[in-house]
């Protein structure tokens, strides 16, 4: 986890956002969710970058960390919700769910690698 750690330190130093990282509070909705990892996939490959992050828990405005209440492990139409994305993208994009604690607060951390071709989210 000290890998996301120097990550987050990173990245919240900076002014704005980048297209291959995108903070939320507690946001939820599982399209979206799906259409963020498409479009981060695509942003790292554009960007350089091995991989592109959407992390829960930081605040969008003033990048404070305030911790959030985002569950990654809610049921989304009768299945995991890291299920129904995976089964949605198309080609197959290996993302996963990272869940951590900075300065005391729960972070997660969704970890997209960059985009072999440019995937589509259904």
């Amino acid at each position: 986890m000290y890998k996301y750690i120097q990550i987050i330190k990173d990245v919240i130093s900076r002014e704005f956002e980048e297209e291959w990282f995108e903070f939320k509070e507690n946001w939820f909705e599982s399209h979206g969710i799906g259409e963020y990892i498409s479009a981060l996939s695509n942003s790292a490959a554009i960007c350089r970058k091995d991989f592109a992050y959407l992390i829960w828990g930081i605040n969008d405005d003033n990048h404070e960390v305030v911790g959030t209440t985002f569950d990654f492990r809610k049921n989304v139409k009768n299945e995991p919700l890291e299920h129904y994305l995976a089964r949605q993208l198309t080609p197959d994009t290996t993302f996963s769910f990272n869940e951590i604690t900075y300065e005391g607060k729960r972070l997660v951390v969704l970890e997209v690698p960059k985009a072999k071709n440019m995937p589509p989210f259904n």
